[in-house]
């Protein structure tokens, strides 16, 4: 009589074999994965080093709380939106320009008052609106005040260097609560990534920044420093900020990505603020110099009806948008800060229910 546990074994000694890697199979294994790992690394390596011979620099966005501010001669913090010029100052800065900033720290030859008679403009935005390079009678806000024969006053908020998220704030903050019948947001592409950083070193502050939660905005607080390698890739590594400009190049031409999602939030924050006190919005997106468009934005405003100017696609075209920039700058020249005033004035003229019939003198077409 057969003995019943080899045949036992017989059975199933084949089945465990067949489930168990043997160790040639586990050195192929291994081998296999340190070939791929060691091929990313070396491509990586690689990518890097070509990428120092491009424009292209590392991301730096740091954490919330890493710098404290640096002191400022032109510039003080500000609580609401990082920073603002000092009140009462008249500074020789940005070509040699003459910059006077009134009693609230903005860019203007008198105050902005609530009880002025004249149908009252609030302007929020950038340097391009501050008219950094040019002078304050130069600046597109300032020509739309004068060419009304003084039936409009301009109230001019904008600040160098602002993000979406700081010309949202400033909206919030300064210009609507006093009450303008009038709100033109002036939008240039590299405002949107500036929204995405607690600090500018340029500047020397730090700012407020938001992230997305649940479709709500919420602001970041001082955060602890985040693991080296997330510290040494920010700081060093050019890849990463390759693969930041990659998304940022997606979220210009689609409505998707963090990139869009977040600048968005801010821009529907700041029509909700408008709508709430009864206060119409114009937006204007103003192009650097290379003159690309920015389909993203263009959608996004076509799709909610928003009154939106987009110098990219005014036509007829201006003659030969370099004529629009200061040389080497980028920067609206005199010649570009006119052809804004004037499609500014166009709309008021197109839109009386806005602003009275004859708050507008100005051509619709271009003009020096």
């Amino acid at each position: 009589m057969r003995n019943p546990v080899p045949a036992l074994k017989g059975v199933y000694a084949p089945h465990a074999a067949a489930r168990t890697p043997t160790l040639p199979r586990l050195r192929h294994a291994a081998t296999a994965i340190a070939v791929i790992c060691a091929t990313v690394i070396v491509c990586g390596f690689c990518a890097e080093v070509a990428l120092r011979f491009t424009t292209i620099r590392p991301r730096r966005w740091g954490w919330v709380g890493q710098n404290p501010n640096r002191p400022s001669s032109n510039f003080q913090p500000d609580r609401y939106t990082g920073w603002r010029l000092w009140p009462y100052r008249s500074i020789v800065w940005a070509g040699g320009k003459t910059y006077r900033s009134n009693s609230q720290g903005f860019r203007a030859d008198s105050e902005f008052a609530s009880s002025d008679p004249r149908f009252k403009i609030a302007f929020v935005g950038d340097s391009y609106t501050f008219g950094y390079g040019v002078s304050y009678q130069e600046t597109f806000p300032a020509l739309v005040e004068k060419d009304s024969n003084s039936r409009i006053a301009s109230w001019n908020f904008g600040m160098p260097a602002f993000g979406v998220d700081q010309i949202w704030l400033s909206a919030r903050h300064q210009a609507l609560p006093l009450g303008p019948q009038l709100l033109v947001v002036g939008l240039v592409d590299i405002d949107f990534p500036r929204s995405q950083v607690s600090y500018r070193l340029a500047e020397g502050f730090n700012k407020p920044v938001f992230q997305l939660e649940g479709g709500r905005l919420v602001e970041r607080t001082v955060e602890p420093p985040p693991n080296p390698v997330w510290r040494f890739f920010d700081k060093y590594s050019r890849l990463w900020g390759a693969e930041e400009i990659a998304m940022r190049w997606v979220g210009t031409r689609f409505p998707i990505g963090g990139f869009w999602s977040l600048n968005r939030a801010f821009i529907d924050a700041l029509r909700d603020d408008c709508r709430r006190v009864g206060v119409p919005v114009l937006f204007i997106y103003i192009p650097i110099d290379t003159f690309h468009p920015f389909p993203a934005l263009a959608a996004y405003m076509r799709r909610t009806g928003a009154n939106y100017i987009d110098l990219t696609e005014v036509r007829p075209s201006p003659p030969g948008s370099t004529y629009l920039y200061l040389p080497a700058d980028g920067h609206f020249s005199p010649a570009g800060h006119r052809y804004t005033a004037n499609l500014v004035e166009q709309w008021l003229q197109t839109h009386p229910g806005v602003a009275p019939a004859t708050t507008a003198s100005g051509p619709a077409n271009y003009r020096r």
